[in-house]
């Protein structure tokens, strides 16, 4: 029975070394057409739909939905006759469309953690290709990264690398009896900055805004609660990388908090935020230990059209002010000069055409262009729904979608932004849905 290879090739860029896989699309025996969708991967950029390339049927998967395949892996295989679920494939007859310089450790498809084979240690003054997280650890352990191999394609050090090198130093001075240098004693797990000994809470903010809508509800957090407030992609700080979909959205964001050494948090997130929230929970990168959403995307089509484009367009206060009164229950809940401070930090950020650009493709023709009901129901962790019943950006009769083990609170008097309306029971809610995580 002869089959063909799943893979995807090294077009997201040099350095790309891993895809992640997000979700199959059928399961190994199902019949499948040209052009069918079967898998869904992360590249360099964005999510990537690989389809069939010919009719027949899905043999084997190889990498399953949360692993990484190094770049060039075959991920499953697509064979021509009906395979019995669970048959051993043919030594030989699937085969990686890697590089020919790949080692055969580089193009193991059955093995995502031994699949890349180390490089040898770089010349002296050459540079090192490390991920952000990686020199983040050598430079806190006092490694030279010149003289560590890296175990990813192009010679790429990552965090295991950097793991396995105090490792092995550790052993070299236990083993000669002496004491081991404070430097290598430095671990990840150990370093506040790195790793972090207790879950955050993540806070996103929504479309148009950045992370410093949260500065009302922060404060009023019970103390022992540690924050990080992220910027969308596209917004504040990070306005030089936009999204165009919600999965590229969690991607950026899980690619940031690692680098921040955050390997579980709790998860809080306002409209778009909520949403990104959600596709972050589900991609599965992150230990999430509990998720509080405000008037969150993605649980409905539905949206105010018109007050996603006032946002993106408005350059002046006074074509601004009409659509942030929008956002609330009651006009005066809007901090004074709030619409000139928010169009002076667009401007500062210069992000205006991002934002525009965001707009058209997270919610094309005033549509939610994703839906995130699946990932709410999918959560096994405590998950708290805050939506004012005076919401017209997005209309509250989506809380209904919540499954039944959702917390869900409807608050009188407030419009779309909670977290300013009301911070002092923001900040509660918040507190008791983190608590409940233990």
């Amino acid at each position: 029975m002869a089959t063909h290879p799943i893979s995807i090739d090294s077009a997201g860029g040099e350095y790309m070394e891993t895809v992640l896989v997000i979700a199959w699309a059928m399961k190994s025996g199902d019949p499948v057409k040209t052009g069918d969708l079967l898998v869904t991967v992360e590249t360099a950029k964005a999510a990537t739909e690989i389809e069939a390339d010919r009719d027949g049927w899905l043999a084997e998967i190889f990498f399953a939905e949360g692993q990484e395949a190094p770049v060039g892996a075959v991920l499953g295989t697509i064979a021509d006759e009906k395979p019995i679920v669970g048959e051993k494939p043919i030594a030989g007859q699937s085969a990686s469309i890697a590089p020919a310089t790949a080692t055969a450790a580089e193009t193991n498809p059955r093995d995502p953690v031994t699949s890349e084979a180390p490089s040898s240690i770089r010349p002296p003054g050459s540079r090192a290709v490390a991920s952000p997280l990686a020199r983040r650890l050598a430079a806190a352990a006092g490694l030279d990264l010149a003289t560590i191999s890296g175990s990813g394609p192009h010679g790429r050090i990552k965090k295991r690398d950097i793991d396995a090198t105090l490792a092995a130093r550790t052993n070299e001075h236990d083993d000669a009896g002496q004491r081991t240098p404070t430097a290598v004693q430095t671990s990840p797990v150990a370093a506040p900055a790195l790793a972090r000994q207790t879950a955050p809470v993540v806070l996103i903010h929504g479309f148009g805004a950045d992370r410093s809508v949260w500065r009302q509800v922060v404060p009023l957090l019970q103390s022992g609660i540690d924050t990080i407030s992220l910027d969308l992609p596209g917004h504040g700080t990070e306005s030089a990388r936009p999204a165009s979909s919600i999965e590229e959205i969690a991607f950026l964001l899980s690619d940031r908090l690692e680098e921040m050494g955050v390997g579980n948090a709790h998860l809080v997130g306002h409209s778009l935020g909520g949403a990104a929230a959600l596709a972050l929970a589900r991609l599965g990168r992150l230990a999430v230990r509990s998720v509080t959403l405000l008037a969150p995307g993605g649980l409905g089509p539905e949206i105010n059209a018109g007050f996603i484009a006032g946002l993106a367009r408005a350059t002046t206060v006074q074509a601004l002010q009409p659509w942030l009164t929008v956002m609330v229950g009651d006009p005066a809940a809007l901090p004074s000069g709030y619409a000139q401070a928010a169009l002076r930090q667009m401007e500062k950020a210069g992000n205006r055409d991002a934002i525009a650009a965001m707009a058209e493709s997270l919610f094309p023709d005033g549509t939610q262009g994703f839906d995130l009901v699946s990932a709410l129901g999918e959560l096994a962790v405590p998950a708290r729904l805050i939506w004012g019943r005076l919401d017209r950006v997005i209309p509250v009769a989506h809380a209904a979608r919540a499954p039944s083990f959702t917390a869900v609170h409807l608050l009188d008097g407030v419009g779309h932004v909670a977290q300013i309306e009301a911070p002092a029971l923001t900040a509660r809610l918040i507190a008791e849905t983190v608590r409940s995580a233990g």
